[in-house]
Parts: structure tokens; C-alpha cells; sequence
């Protein structure tokens, strides 16, 4: 047994928390003499379409950062203008309720809308929109650079799979045509290199590198957002490239301003693989503040056929997705929650279930039975105002999979990772845009393998301690930077033990250097401890003696945000380097320590006129491992070769007819990078999808969908498929044209 320890680097570690801590904690007392004034001077973006001024509220909440108040009879009828630009909390109120007749007050616990009239405010605040979902650091300068997919994307694209969550991002890559084999890249880096969370609980999911990394319902969602490169210290532990976070929905996201119940049925129909997809959901919530939610969706259909004429055999949906929530809160912001989600495909698939076929070997399919579920159990303060906004959370996540012999009689290999994880903290308010995040994480990971012959596994447990300041010095400047330090404790299949401590930092600066110009940049050095092994590929005569180091990243960010009379542009360039990640294989070892780097940069320009928007996004990313250009195979739980994309999306909603029309472009550029190493070029390839969703008056709660994807019949694979660059390789094409139709009826 070989056994590594560095005590040293763990007294480092701690007195490095205290003295950040200490810093973070005083410059932040300093902050606090200006506490009312900021609040009132500091700027937000807001980008709110026209639209009914109950559904604006929540998204002016989710913008704002802050809790808003109403009575829900005083705003159901009224309707907004919008508001879009950088501006005040005050400024923008005051363009949102422009034409109204309402009026709102800025206090301690938010704001609050009532009548115009001065003493004439006959309806109490009931409602509350918006407090629990809003991101309270928001206008952080660690989310500058960020990505936000918000509910209302959300409901506009209608997404079937994660790669429909993304559409029109160019920073974020989904590639491999069907759920099961989906996987996230992230400016190049694939998502096993960043911090994921579902509800706040860590995600372990490295099962089989044929199979998708985190298998979600997207219907299940409220919100996602993607911290691409920097990622704070309270992301949690592995943010090596950045952060991802899933939020499910809550009750309140579902439930219309003063309703206390509700609930839907949708039924949508695929013409390209004859899909059949059927869901619905039931919620509530009580005047005494508890609330409940059951979620159930099931998709089924045959194969679909590629833009080609040919069907891509195993790819026949097969998704049953569940939710389960419960909460009660307090009068004064006291908030406990637990909830449960599985997704589950069971179906028949390619025996390699991201490749079509390898022209060289039989074109098997078999059984995949993979199951992701998830439970958490959360407390926090929701005030988020002053010195004490605890929040404790503890969650459980599995992600199984079984593969069973060609007769489908008998599992002969089974891989299941497992994450027991948990956080607590304190988060200090000195002022809305002045806080510091302190505390403590763990997390308990295992990937088990069995078969006929085998039954081993890896763990990994890890102890970390961090804070985060954020804080706008000045009117225009925020800052953002954060430590985190932590001690994992490894154990190889046979039972070699490796001890590894090591600290991370970040820091990140949002300057608006005007109104209409606005200056960001980020940097972190993480340490991300040894990753555990892919199940599928762990061998029992591993010999942990060879050198397995402990993996760390370098990331930096740059950019520059210009918004002119509704038009926002946008600029960055990036750069993330990665020192010995791991890349075990089952005969070379668990080692294979490698140096990968991904850099680029993007893009984008938006336009936003009222009722709808239009934006587009160009990113160029390249990939090298080992300081030559890095393919989809070596990279497949690092980075993916994504050379140039260009994505976008355009929206139009005619509020006084009820209907909303819009399109997704997704293209490709030809990429070479590889011809070098003696590999194929990837093909260019373009795509659009069209969508057209009614809500007629004369039915209450229905809406009408349909969709016409792939529009022009594209034969292509996405970049971030496998193995588009080798020769005896047939990629899982995505699907060729489709037509989509889709009703839902709320109650």
C-alpha cells in the first residue's frame, strides 16, 4: 500500500482560509458604511420584453436580485411597456410601471407595488415574486462573463434534450443526438472538468465514456447557468473550467400571482422517429407557507432517420423523467425544502451508444438501462439582508447503468458512481452588491464496477473550507474573489490510499466604464484533487505507484460588453489550462497524466425591441493535448476539437393575438485542425429550427405548439460528437428534418 501525505499543505490551507477570510471580512466591514446609498445607486442589467406586468415581475426580481411585493388583483390586469439597459433599481421600476397607474417603494425587504394614489392603497402586498429564485449575486462580477438559460428561455424553446436548452449559445456545445449520449463541453472543456450542480447538490456521473455525463430532463427546469472558465469559490469543488448549475422548478414558478394551485397535461407528437411524448404536473401552496409539486414526463418513439434518408439505428426515445418537491417558509424567511428527481432510459442502443457503427467491427446494438436520480434536502434564509443568511444543504445523487449480453438475458457489467455531499454557510449582506460567502463543504464519491468476473471500485472524499467577497467599491467598479482550500482523501481499487491538499483562487473585476460600456475580466488557479476513474474502463491490476498527481487548472478571462439603443455587443477571449489531468486507461494504467488547453474566443451581438429579440453568438475554440491538436477520443472526458460556431436565435410574440413565433440557427465551420495528426476534417454544417406557440383566448390555459426542425434536411453530427475526425468511424448523426406538435392545458 503506497500512502501520500502532505500535513504541511494542510496547515497551509487553513491558515490561507483565515487570512483570506479575515481580509475578505474586513474589507466588506468597510463597505458597510455606505450601506443605503449604494443600494440605491447600484445599476443592474435588465432586459425585460412587453408583456402582461404580472409575468414581467418575476423576471425584474430575477434581474434585480432582490424580492418584489404585490397584491395579485392589482397587477393581473395591467400591462408593461418593458425595460431594458443598465440602470438602477428606481430607474427601472419607473419605466416598468410606466402607464400603469402603480407605484412602488424601495425598503429593507425589497419592493413593494401599490397604487398610485397617495394613502389610496386598498390591497395589502400578498404575493411574492421572485425572491426564492433570484440569484442573489446576480450583479456579482463573477457573473459577468456568465451564461443564464432562464425559465422564460426556457418555455420559449420548448427543449426536448440539453443541446435544446443551449440553442442560439455558441459557448456551450452539445453533442451526440440523443439524450443518452449527450455530453456538455464548455468553451472546449467537457463538463466532468467543471463544478455541476442539480439543487445545489454535487454531481457524480463519470460512469462509461459511451454514455451521457449528466442525464437531465429538461423539463424539470427552471433555470441553468454556466460560468465558463472562472468560477467563484462558493461554485464548490472541481470547478477546474467553470461551473454549471441546474435549478428545478418550484411550485411558485408554476402558479400564477395569487393562485395557491394549479397544474398542467401536455401531450406533443414527433413526426421524425413517430415520438410520442406525455407529461404533466400538479402543485400548491398554502397561506401558512407550505408548498408541494409532482412532476412526471414519458417519451417514446422509433428510430429517427438522418437529414440522409437513413435511420440511425438506437435512437428511439425511451426518457421517463419524475419530481418530487416540498417546502415550507417562513413569514420571516426561513425556508426548508427537499426534493427527489430520477431520469431513466431504458432502451436499445448502438453497442457503443455515441457511435452510429465503427465500419470495421459488427453493428451490434444492446440494452442500456441508465438511471440518474437525485435527492436534497436544503434550509436557507431567504431575507439576505444583514450579517446571519445561513444556508445548509445535503444531497445524495446515483447514476446507474447496465449493460446486458447480446440476448438481453443477463447483466454481465454494471457501473454505478455515487456522491453523498453537503455544504454549510453563512452569507453576509453589508449591502445588496456588498457580501461575503463563508463555509465548509465535503463530498463522499465512489465509482463501482461489476461483472461476471470483477467487483471494484474507487473513492474519493474530500474536506473543503472557502470564502467569497463581493463587493462594488464604487458606483461603477465590482469586484469579486474568492479561496477555497481542500484536503481529498483517494483510494484506488486496490486499496492504495494517496492524500492530496492544495488551495484555489479567483478573482474577478466588472468595470462599467460607462453607461453603455462595461469592462470584465477573470482569473482562477484551482486545484481539483485526483478525479475518479471512469467505471467502465477500471482494471483490478492497477498499480497506483507510477505517479497519479492530483490535477490543476489555470483559467483567464477578458471582455467588453457595449449596449447602444437596444443593441448589446460583445467580446471575449479565453483561455484554460489544464496540468496533469487524469486519462487512465485499462491496459496503459490510472494515470496517464496529461496537459490539455483550450483557447479562443467569441463573439455576440443582441438586439431587443419590445416584444422580441434577436441575438447571435460566434465563438472559435481550439483544443490541444499534449501541445498538439486534440481529438475526440483522448479528449472525451477533457476537451472536444470545436473549432468555429456561429449560433443564434430570434423571437417575436404578438401579445395581442397571443401568438410567439421564433427560429434557432446552429452552424459549423469546417475545421482542419487535426489533418495535421493524420485525421479527417470535420465537416461544416448549418441548421435551422423554426417554432411557432398560440394561446388562444377563447380556451383558457391551452397552448398550441409546433416546430419544424432541421428545416432544410441537414445530414450532420454536431461538433462535439465522437469521432466525426476518424476514418472507420460513423458519428450519430442528429435528426433530419422533423415536424413537432405540441398542446398543453393548464388548470
Amino acid at each position: 500500500m503506497t500512502m501520500v501525505k502532505n500535513m504541511s499543505a494542510g496547515r497551509a490551507v487553513a491558515a490561507a482560509l483565515m487570512l483570506g477570510t479575515a481580509l475578505a471580512t474586513g474589507t466588506a466591514w468597510t463597505a458597510a458604511a455606505r450601506a443605503q446609498t449604494a443600494a440605491e445607486a447600484a445599476r443592474h442589467d435588465f432586459d425585460i420584453p412587453a408583456q402582461k406586468l404580472a409575468d414581467a415581475l418575476p423576471a425584474f426580481g430575477r434581474q434585480a436580485g432582490i424580492q418584489v411585493s404585490a397584491h395579485g388583483d392589482l397587477v393581473r390586469e395591467a400591462m408593461t411597456g418593458g425595460v431594458s439597459g443598465r440602470l438602477t433599481v428606481a430607474a427601472a421600476l419607473d419605466r416598468l410601471l410606466a402607464g400603469t397607474g402603480l407605484s412602488h417603494r424601495l425598503d429593507a425587504g425589497g419592493v413593494v407595488i401599490s397604487e398610485a394614489a397617495a394613502g389610496n392603497t386598498t390591497l395589502d402586498p400578498l404575493m411574492v415574486q421572485a425572491a426564492r429564485s433570484a440569484d442573489a449575486f446576480a450583479n456579482a462580477a463573477d457573473r459577468a462573463g456568465s451564461l443564464t438559460v432562464t425559465r422564460e428561455d426556457l418555455e420559449r424553446r420548448n427543449p426536448a434534450t440539453l443541446k435544446d436548452v443551449f440553442a442560439g449559445e455558441a459557448t456551450v456545445s452539445v453533442g451526440g443526438g440523443q439524450p443518452v449520449a449527450q455530453k456538455i463541453y464548455v468553451q472546449g472543456i467537457e463538463e466532468t472538468n467543471l463544478a455541476v450542480t442539480i439543487d445545489g447538490a454535487r454531481q457524480n456521473n463519470k460512469v462509461f465514456h459511451h454514455n451521457a455525463t449528466t442525464l437531465i430532463d429538461p423539463a424539470l427546469l427552471k433555470a441553468v447557468r454556466v460560468d465558463p472558465g472562472v468560477a467563484p469559490a462558493d461554485a464548490g469543488p472541481g470547478a477546474l473550467g467553470g461551473a454549471i448549475v441546474y435549478e428545478t422548478a418550484d411550485a411558485a414558478d408554476l402558479l400564477d400571482p395569487g393562485e395557491m394551485a394549479g397544474g398542467y397535461v401536455s401531450t406533443s407528437w414527433d413526426s421524425n422517429g413517430n415520438t410520442f411524448t406525455k407529461g404533466g404536473s400538479v402543485y400548491g401552496r398554502t397561506a401558512d407557507g407550505f408548498e408541494g409539486l409532482a412532476f412526471f414526463k414519458q417519451a417514446d418513439g422509433d428510430d429517427y432517420e438522418a437529414g440522409n434518408g437513413r435511420e440511425v439505428s438506437g435512437t428511439g426515445a425511451g426518457l421517463q423523467s419524475i419530481l418530487l418537491k416540498g417546502a415550507w417558509e417562513s413569514t420571516d424567511g426561513h425556508r426548508f425544502e427537499l426534493s427527489g428527481e430520477q431520469v431513466q432510459d431504458d432502451s436499445v442502443r448502438p453497442f457503443r451508444a455515441n457511435i452510429g457503427r465503427l465500419t470495421n467491427r459488427p453493428a451490434d446494438n444492446r440494452l442500456y438501462d441508465l438511471r440518474r436520480r437525485n435527492l436534497v434536502a436544503t434550509y436557507e434564509d431567504t431575507t439576505r439582508e444583514g450579517m446571519w443568511n445561513p444556508r445548509v444543504v445535503l444531497g445524495w445523487n446515483e447514476t446507474d447503468l447496465g449493460v446486458p449480453s447480446p440476448d438481453d438475458t443477463v447483466v454481465y457489467s454494471h457501473g454505478e458512481t455515487t456522491s453523498l455531499s453537503g455544504r454549510i454557510e453563512n452569507r453576509m449582506f453589508f449591502t445588496p452588491d456588498d457580501s461575503v460567502t463563508t463555509g465548509v463543504d465535503f463530498y463522499d464519491d465512489e465509482a463501482a464496477y461489476k461483472d461476471r468476473s470483477s467487483d471494484m471500485s474507487e473513492t474519493a472524499t474530500n474536506l473543503g473550507l472557502y470564502a467569497q467577497a463581493r463587493l462594488q467599491p464604487v458606483d461603477r467598479l465590482r469586484l469579486s474573489f474568492g479561496l477555497r482550500g481542500d484536503q481529498q482523501w483517494f483510494e484506488g481499487v486496490n486499496g492504495t490510499e494517496i492524500d492530496h491538499a492544495g488551495l484555489s483562487g479567483n478573482a474577478s473585476v466588472a468595470w462599467d466604464v460607462r453607461d453603455d460600456l462595461t469592462l470584465k475580466a477573470g482569473y482562477s488557479n484551482v486545484f481539483g484533487g485526483i478525479a475518479l476513474a471512469e467505471n467502465f474502463v477500471m482494471n483490478s491490476g492497477w498499480d497506483y505507484s507510477g505517479g497519479i498527481k492530483p490535477v490543476r487548472s489555470d483559467n483567464v478571462t477578458l471582455g467588453a460588453e457595449y449596449r447602444l439603443d437596444g443593441f448589446t455587443f460583445g467580446a471575449g477571449v479565453f483561455r484554460s489550462r489544464f496540468e496533469d489531468a487524469r486519462n487512465e486507461s485499462w491496459r496503459d494504467g490510472p494515470a496517464g497524466n496529461l496537459d490539455v488547453e483550450t483557447e479562443g474566443y467569441v463573439l455576440s451581438a443582441a438586439y431587443g425591441w419590445g416584444p422580441g429579440f434577436a441575438r447571435i453568438s460566434y465563438t472559435d475554440t481550439r483544443l490541444t493535448i499534449e501541445g498538439k491538436p486534440g481529438d475526440s477520443d483522448i479528449g472525451l472526458y477533457l476537451g472536444s476539437p470545436v473549432g468555429r460556431l456561429i449560433a443564434a436565435e430570434i423571437a417575436h410574440r404578438f401579445e395581442t393575438t397571443g401568438l410567439l413565433v421564433g427560429a434557432t440557427v446552429e452552424a459549423g465551420f469546417e475545421n482542419d485542425d487535426l489533418v495535421s495528426e493524420g485525421y479527417e476534417t470535420l465537416e461544416a454544417y448549418q441548421s435551422l429550427n423554426l417554432y411557432a406557440e398560440y394561446t388562444p383566448d377563447v380556451v383558457p390555459g391551452l397552448t398550441l405548439r409546433g416546430e419544424v426542425n432541421n428545416v432544410f434536411d441537414q445530414a450532420y453530427a454536431d461538433r462535439t460528437t465522437y469521432g466525426q475526425e476518424f476514418s472507420n468511424v460513423d458519428p450519430i448523426y442528429e435528426p433530419g428534418r422533423s415536424v413537432l406538435i405540441k398542446a398543453t392545458m393548464a388548470f
